[in-house]
């Protein structure tokens, strides 16, 4: 039976900490590198609910993208969402093993999983940022009008809306970057993208994309990086055949659309 250690092990091989940024936080976040692992929780954050649902499910581990503690925690009290995660998480033996910038960055990581659940073909590297891994590019399996598009995006990523800007051209070719990657649309432009989908975008982005004749797809932070998820439960699941690797029920986005 495979320890917290192993699991760690396992990310650390498909995520490598060297494609991090320098001011992440990625690894053991909580736990005891030596408990065995029956059962693995996988979810975007660590929220106090999929803490809960680790707790009701009987995992030992919960899997997640976004860091646990990230900025300096001074206390860990009930005062605060990340002080109830952390009391919990102790009091139940769960470890936390969260990979950030470095699975962004990761082949297989958050941008290839984006692109899978898009449906993309023939995807390469975007080749931006510092370590030239952020972003993929690929193509649709058909032209789409930026409308049909944007609504393909919707349905893909499960979103509960999306904002798009019109390029005023057919799309066939895609960028994505999940997560804030406005700051990399010259780059999506430069391998002869139409459309491009990121999270997190804001006025002046989409002003300018439409400027530029780019489609631009803001689909939210939490629909553009979810898929991750079921990236960690199938890789963990193909390291440890014995352990049961589960994507969380109960994780949702936090923004609500009326």
């Amino acid at each position: 039976m495979p320890t917290v250690n192993d699991v760690l092990h396992c990310l650390e091989l498909f995520a490598p900490y060297e494609l991090a940024e320098s001011w992440d936080n990625c690894g053991l976040m909580t736990g005891d590198r030596t408990r065995k692992v029956e059962r693995i929780l996988c979810a975007l954050d660590a929220t106090e609910d999929v803490i809960a649902e680790a707790i009701r499910r009987d995992a030992q581990v919960v899997v997640a993208h976004h860091p646990l503690i990230f900025t300096s925690v001074h206390c860990v009290t009930e005062d605060d969402a990340t002080g109830r995660a952390l009391r919990q998480v102790i009091r139940h033996d769960i470890a936390v093993i969260c990979m950030h910038t470095n699975a962004d960055c990761a082949k297989g990581g958050v941008n290839d999983a984006l692109a899978t659940a898009l449906g993309l073909s023939n995807v390469i590297n975007m080749e931006a940022g510092e370590n030239k891994m952020l972003g993929r590019v690929g193509d649709l399996p058909a032209r789409m009008s930026p409308k049909i598009f944007a609504e393909y995006v919707k349905d893909s990523l499960d979103a509960g809306g999306v904002r798009f800007t019109d390029g005023g051209k057919p799309i066939r070719r895609v960028a994505v970057g999940g997560g804030a990657c406005g700051k990399m649309m010259d780059c999506a432009l430069a391998k002869g993208a139409d459309a491009f989908v990121i999270g997190d975008c804001s006025y002046d982005i989409m002003q300018r994309a439409q400027s530029l004749g780019l489609t631009l797809v803001d689909a939210g932070h939490f629909p553009t990086e979810n898929p991750i998820a079921k990236t960690f439960a199938e890789h963990l699941g193909r390291c440890f055949p014995t352990v049961t690797a589960m994507v969380s029920e109960d994780h949702r986005d936090c923004i609500q659309f009326v």
